[in-house]
């Protein structure tokens, strides 16, 4: 979770003095906006999104707060903004430029190998010594906790 605090605010993607991806959040002392949103992890089950890899409603609240917490400590608390965990919002943003960012943690080792034979079983350094054996599907859905997204990044001083 550190990672994902850290680069969300120390990630360079706005301008300064016309010159492109100088700037992080911090830099230029904006807000963050961060939004709980589940059906990001979903997959689809035929013609329907299917959530059973997504974190649990109270595991994530926690998970979610947690994240919040960290990143108030990392930034000025007030400038991290955040809605109502598992509400039904209407958010209206305003984005600036057609640029999306999908940011996830760092992967493990076994994770670009998921990358490489995606569907095939993947060995752990346990699995290696004979503990156990996890299927790729399974290991995604652990490494979701360590994915945050949702994330809205915003110059409140622009808005007015």
């Amino acid at each position: 979770m550190e990672y994902i605090v850290r680069k969300i605010l120390n990630l360079r993607l706005f301008d300064d003095n016309g010159q492109r991806w100088k700037k992080s959040v911090m830099d230029k002392q904006y807000e963050v906006l961060c939004v709980s949103q589940f059906t990001l992890c979903s997959v689809l089950k035929g013609n329907k999104p299917d959530f059973h890899c997504a974190m649990g409603g109270e595991e994530s609240e926690k998970f979610y707060q947690t994240f919040l917490e960290k990143m108030r400590t990392a930034y000025k608390p007030e400038a991290i903004k955040d809605g109502k965990f598992a509400a039904y919002m209407q958010v209206h943003i305003q984005n600036d430029g057609p640029v999306t960012i999908n940011l996830e943690s760092t992967p493990s080792s076994n994770n670009q190998q998921e990358k490489q034979n995606p569907g095939k079983k993947v060995k752990s350094s346990s699995e290696e010594n004979g503990e156990r054996e996890n299927s790729v599907q399974e290991q995604t859905a652990s490494n979701l906790t360590e994915q945050v997204k949702g994330l809205k990044l915003e110059n409140m001083d622009s808005a007015s």
